[in-house]
Parts: C-alpha cells; sequence; structure tokens
C-alpha cells in the first residue's frame, strides 16, 4: 500500500510539474474525483494527455513539444498497457497528415524507448510508433528506410516468435544453416564480437559457469556462438580459441534478421526453436542455467575399467 501510495504520489508531482512547465504551452488533463483507482487514474491521464493540444500548431515549438512528448513517455510505466498503447496509436493518428511532424515523434520515441540510452526500453511500444510512419504514405522512403528495418526486426525477433533460421560459416569454412535442435532442451544464440570486450567478458564467464558446462556436456543445452561479420582470419584465429563444446560460427548479414542493437546479445530459444527471452546480461542467461541445471538429469560417468 505504501508503495503505491508513494507512485502515485509521484505521478502526481510529475503532473503538477508538468502542468506548470506546458502552461503556456497546453492545458494538461485533470483526472475526475470520481476516479479512485490508482490503475484507472493513470490510464485516464494517459488516454486524455493530448486532448487540449492543438497538434497542428505545437510543433512550431519543438522545444516544448519535446519536453511535454517527455512527460507523456515518463507516465506510461504506471498506466495499463491497453491505455498506453491504445493512447500512442490514438495519439500517431492524429499526426498521420503532418508527416514531418510524426518523423519527429518517432525520433523523440525511438531515443526513449529503443537507443542504447533509452530510458525504458521497450520494443513493443515502440512499433506502436513506428508502424504508422512505415505505412504513411506522406514520408517519403528514405525517411522512412531507418524505421522499416527497425520494424522488420523487431516483428521477426520477439519472444514467442520463431527464430530465424540463417546461413553460417564455421571455423574450419564449412557453410551450414541453423535451425534450433528438438532434441535439445533449449539453445542459446550468443551474438558477440571478438573486438568487444564485454562480449569477451561474457564469454568467459559462460565458459567458466560450472552448471552452464554441465547441462552443454550433457547434451541439453546447445550453445552457438555467432560472429555477425565476415568469416576472415583475424575472426578466425581468435574463434579457434572458444570453447570446443560451441558451435562456433560467423554469420554476416545475421543483422537484417536479429536485433543486434546491443553487445553482446544473447537468445534463448525452445526447443521447438522459439525465442523465449533476449538480452545483453550474460548474469540472465548464468541465473536460468541455475535453475535449470539442478532439476536436469545427467548422465553419470561410467567407472573406469580395471
Amino acid at each position: 500500500m505504501k508503495r503505491i501510495l508513494f507512485i502515485l504520489t509521484l505521478i502526481m508531482s510529475l503532473s503538477a510539474q508538468a502542468q506548470q512547465e506546458s502552461s503556456q504551452f497546453f492545458q494538461l488533463p485533470l483526472v475526475p474525483d470520481s476516479i479512485k483507482s490508482f490503475q484507472r487514474r493513470a490510464d485516464y491521464y494517459i488516454q486524455h494527455y493530448w486532448d487540449f493540444c492543438d497538434l497542428k500548431k505545437a510543433f512550431s515549438a519543438r522545444d516544448k513539444m519535446s519536453r511535454a512528448f517527455y512527460d507523456y513517455m515518463e507516465l506510461m510505466p504506471h498506466a495499463s498497457a491497453d491505455a498506453v498503447f491504445s493512447s500512442v496509436d490514438a495519439f500517431m493518428s492524429k499526426l498521420s497528415k503532418q508527416p514531418k511532424d510524426m518523423l519527429f515523434i518517432g525520433e523523440l520515441a525511438e531515443g526513449m524507448l529503443y537507443s542504447d540510452t533509452a530510458v525504458f526500453a521497450s520494443d513493443e511500444l515502440y512499433i506502436h510508433f513506428l508502424e504508422p510512419i512505415v505505412r504513411n504514405k506522406k514520408i517519403d522512403k528514405n525517411s522512412k528506410l531507418r524505421y522499416q528495418h527497425q520494424l522488420n526486426i523487431l516483428n521477426t525477433c520477439q519472444p514467442g516468435m520463431t527464430a530465424p533460421a540463417f546461413d553460417y560459416v564455421d571455423i574450419d569454412g564449412a557453410n551450414g544453416r541453423f535451425e534450433a535442435d528438438s532434441s535439445k532442451l533449449g539453445t542459446i544464440l550468443f551474438f558477440n564480437d571478438p573486438d568487444c570486450t564485454d562480449c569477451n567478458l561474457a564469454r568467459i564467464r559462460l565458459d567458466a559457469d560450472i552448471l552452464t558446462n554441465r547441462l552443454v556436456d550433457a547434451g541439453k543445452i546447445d550453445i552457438i556462438s555467432i560472429y555477425p561479420g565476415e568469416p576472415g582470419f583475424e575472426w578466425s584465429s581468435q574463434a579457434i580459441t572458444y570453447p570446443k563444446a560451441w558451435k562456433t560460427v560467423a554469420s554476416p548479414d545475421i543483422d537484417e534478421l536479429y536485433d543486434l542493437r546491443h553487445s553482446p546479445a544473447f537468445y534463448l530459444l525452445n526447443p521447438n526453436g522459439s525465442i523465449l527471452m533476449k538480452t545483453s546480461d550474460v548474469n540472465v542467461i548464468l541465473d536460468i542455467m541455475a535453475r535449470i541445471a539442478p532439476v536436469v538429469r545427467t548422465p553419470r560417468a561410467k567407472p573406469a575399467e580395471n
């Protein structure tokens, strides 16, 4: 209860601050006193945020519009998903005849939801900004090219989707094609670059983890180390030192299929090849392996012969 009251106080404080800063810009919504529930008050505020904003004039003051948009986004984590999505859809729909302004909002949304410095990363929410931009016929193809690329990737590698198959070259120079092995409990796709310090640290930790090694050695988990570049000598000379129990490959065009904003990038797949999760934090992967290992029976070592 104390936590809810704290959050509610924070929201009202932010709203009051936003109201003061935006008082010369546009009026912000006032939540009716009849709405008592914290969730419903947050939903109402999000859904009515732009009610009094003249969007045809507002973008003439882009600094103020940016501030208003940031205030709008900062309150979203406190509202329900349905309220947030419907609010964004309605907002972007109002901008359909303002292509330059829609692109401006796209840049702001990218910074808050998708970039490396995102305030709160949310692919699902970002898609609600991307789709109206991509399908808007008033926006030229060159201007929407980056957004189209982002949307294509996000629409193919979200949790619950089947991980895209891809071609690769292994460290011996042999060509192959990745598809998940249904006989395994799961597969870890580990996208990394030998020149990336965080990637190397993640690889060392993954290789040194006893429980992960137990699952790999028992044939329960596959780890595929993937270099998103050309399989040249520089890569292969380092890749040959990677754990022998892993499959180490290079796939130059993999960034056209997978979201590789962060390096390293991990995708955890189930036996059917569906994406269970994606993360850039090796600790998350190690924690999952620690949860799996105790409940998985591994083959006992054969007794030594006399």
